[in-house]
């Protein structure tokens, strides 16, 4: 009865909110469980309205896009009647901003959801993208580029503290379409005449270019399929900054994009690709970085950061996260802390696993569903690997996979190569000994999780101390001893038993 209190405290503590992003080409409702827990949307659906693309001609949004804008939003809404949803944002970006009849869009709107729209302003909707980035990484370092139909948003980020903002009118949508008039001009020197305007851009020393948006989020997923590269997630995949210059080249026209044959750049986004190139080669040139990440957190998180006031430090995220995974996947007594303070103590924080990995390896690769050893390996391996979780990079996903993947068979067995060949040895080697040691965990748990609190294992020299009350000597059968011999035989030690 106790345990059906505490779970049902969980679920109806979760504060389902939503957001709705109004965007120059898009509209996009995301619908989150707990957004403070997870940044993981459980609803999340995207319309192409093009509100935006009549701006440049007419100065007015779109009329056949205001008609389907009005349609999506009415069936958002009904969605919305039935989510049990406790708060909801709204906000609208570029094209409501600068179109003349923006104001009785937002009115109509508003009447649809009886609840005020936010209409950004551009250093607004700069800092939110900025905000959103920060909250999807470990640390923030450099440039915030945020491209969307209307607008390129601009943030400068020094240890996770935005410092300056800047919106430049040059959105792929106001760039394709602009007049006749306009077209005498090429829209590379109109792209290098805006990012010019920007002062501070010029005199940054950047060490990371962080960049948002859908039509740059295409262009990675093609060097995703270009490169054959195993991991197919794109937050926090990552390109050095002459790699990213390379791509741009390779995609900066329409006939080189239709000789690749790339499946991930669609028809819709074909027009636009060759405009998202030319703002990004001309980025790259002009700040340098040492590295481009993508994120797929942005303007939407950073309005639900800003609104709902959550202040989470990265590793209040990474907790949050774990802590849910685990009530989600049925582990409603937290065991995996058990485990956790079984492993800490063998294993000193460093650059190849760091302890902030620990608890997530814990928590992630438990798994009891009645199949074979090396299937419940396998498929552990691939879950941790595509997790939901922001703030874990993709070496980080691939390192605590390993470990979990480890943990349920021997070290003798690997998962693909392809994967375990962007790690150093070192963090494999380290990987190995993480997972060794849960699967010490794992045999003694096999009898009683209780048990892991009454023993604990250290590290004193070069020996590993399993350290075993005597109550408890039955405890150790011949598969803990061979487990224990097998961690330290990973970790280069002699080990010893010690009953008290």
């Amino acid at each position: 009865m106790l345990l059906q209190k505490v779970i049902k405290q969980k679920i109806f503590s979760a504060k389902r909110e939503a957001v709705i992003d109004l965007g120059s080409n898009s509209i996009r409702m995301l619908i989150y469980e707990d957004f403070e827990k997870s940044q993981i949307p459980i609803f999340n659906e995207k319309a192409v309205c093009s509100l935006g693309n009549s701006l440049e001609l007419t100065g007015k949004l779109d009329p056949l896009g205001v008609q389907y804008s009005i349609s999506v939003l009415e069936r958002f809404k009904n969605i919305l009647n039935n989510s049990k949803v406790n708060s909801v944002n709204i906000f609208a970006t570029a094209a409501v901003r600068d179109a003349k009849d923006g104001p009785y869009f937002k009115s109509v709107v508003e009447k649809i959801f009886d609840n005020e729209i936010e209409v950004l302003t551009g250093e607004q909707e700069a800092e939110r993208s900025a905000l959103g980035v920060i909250l999807g990484f470990e640390k923030v370092n450099g440039i915030v580029a945020d491209l969307g139909g209307g607008s390129l948003e601009l943030a400068k980020v020094k240890n996770g503290v935005i410092e300056k903002k800047a919106s430049l009118p040059i959105g792929i949508l106001r760039l394709f379409n602009r007049p006749k008039k306009k077209k005498s001009k090429k829209i590379s020197d109109i792209i290098s005449e805006n990012l010019s305007s920007v002062n501070w851009l010029k005199k940054t020393k950047v060490k990371n270019l962080y960049v948002v948006g859908g039509v740059w989020r295409t262009l990675l997923k093609a060097d995703i399929f270009l490169k054959k590269y195993p991991l197919n997630v794109l937050h926090q995949y990552q390109l050095t900054g002459e790699d990213a210059l390379s791509l741009c080249h390779r995609l900066d026209d329409k006939k080189k994009l239709s000789s690749l044959k790339v499946d991930q750049i669609t028809k819709s986004r074909t027009n636009y690709v060759p405009i998202a190139t030319n703002i990004l080669k001309q980025l790259l040139l002009l700040t340098a970085p040492e590295k481009l990440l993508c994120s797929i957190s942005g303007v939407r998180e950073g309005t639900l950061i800003t609104k709902s006031g959550y202040k989470l430090t990265e590793q209040d995220l990474l907790d949050n996260f774990i802590e849910y995974s685990a009530f989600r996947t049925g582990d409603y007594g937290e065991n995996y802390l058990k485990y956790y303070n079984f492993i800490k103590d063998i294993f000193s924080d460093n650059e190849n696993f760091p302890t902030r990995l620990l608890k997530p390896t814990c928590s992630l690769s438990n798994m009891d569903w009645g199949l074979g050893a090396y299937q419940k390996a396998e498929l552990v391996f691939a879950q941790i690997l595509n997790t939901p979780a922001l703030s874990l990079s993709h070496s980080d996903r691939i390192k605590i996979a390993l470990a979990g993947f480890w943990r349920h068979c021997s070290v003798k067995y690997y998962p693909d190569r392809d994967y375990v060949s962007l790690l150093s040895n070192n963090e494999i080697l380290i990987a190995r000994q993480v997972g060794a040691a849960l699967r010490l965990a794992s045999g003694i748990a096999a009898i009683s999780t209780i048990f892991l609190d009454n023993l604990s294992l250290t590290k004193k020299g070069n020996t590993i101390i399993f350290s075993v009350p005597n109550q408890h000597s039955q405890i150790v059968t011949k598969s803990v001893q061979k487990r224990l011999k097998s961690l330290s035989r990973e970790m280069d030690s002699d080990f010893k038993i010690l009953y008290s």
